[in-house]
């Protein structure tokens, strides 16, 4: 079995990266993941922005894609946009490996730390990213920016949503 890697994402992985995505919000229940939303993938214009700007990184091995890391730079800070890994694929540090490598980037662009939002109560959610380094943040410390996620991510019907940051420096 080859080693899994990670490397950037190109536009002939977006259908396997929707696949993906698809898989991981089947974990979700319906009160967490409204199935308005767990239907949705990202759109391919915000996928080829992403390719664009080199934030968009495939976890690959010969086999294919198992997961995908796409994220977004705002003012000093790495955001953590969406994170998906096959189901069958999880538990085997695709997820880490992902982490560590927007953690490399974000270090390489001189950016003080990463951020994301996340669920709270979910085993592969919030602790998740607490064993990776990461703090929760209350809504009112946030940037606006961040702010403006946690609000937006209200409205579509997502519930119990926390935002989380790690620092680089």
């Amino acid at each position: 079995m080859e080693r899994m890697r990670i490397r950037p994402a190109t536009p002939e992985d977006f259908v396997r990266l929707a696949a993906i995505e698809r898989a991981a919000a089947a974990r979700f229940d319906p009160q967490d993941l409204p199935s308005a939303l767990s239907a949705d993938t990202l759109p391919a214009e915000e996928l080829s922005a992403a390719c664009a700007a080199s934030l968009l990184w495939a976890a690959a091995d010969a086999d294919g894609v198992h997961g995908f890391l796409l994220a977004r730079r705002h003012d000093d800070s790495l955001h953590l946009q969406e994170m998906d890994v096959c189901p069958s694929r999880q538990g085997q540090g695709l997820g880490s490996a992902l982490i560590a490598h927007a953690e490399a980037v974000a270090r390489r662009l001189g950016l003080r730390r990463l951020t994301l939002t996340t669920f709270e109560h979910l085993a592969w959610n919030a602790p998740f990213y607490q064993g990776r380094g990461f703090q929760s943040i209350a809504a009112a410390d946030c940037p606006p920016w961040l702010r403006a996620v946690l609000r937006a991510e209200a409205e579509h019907g997502l519930r119990r949503r926390v935002a989380m940051f790690k620092p680089l420096a």
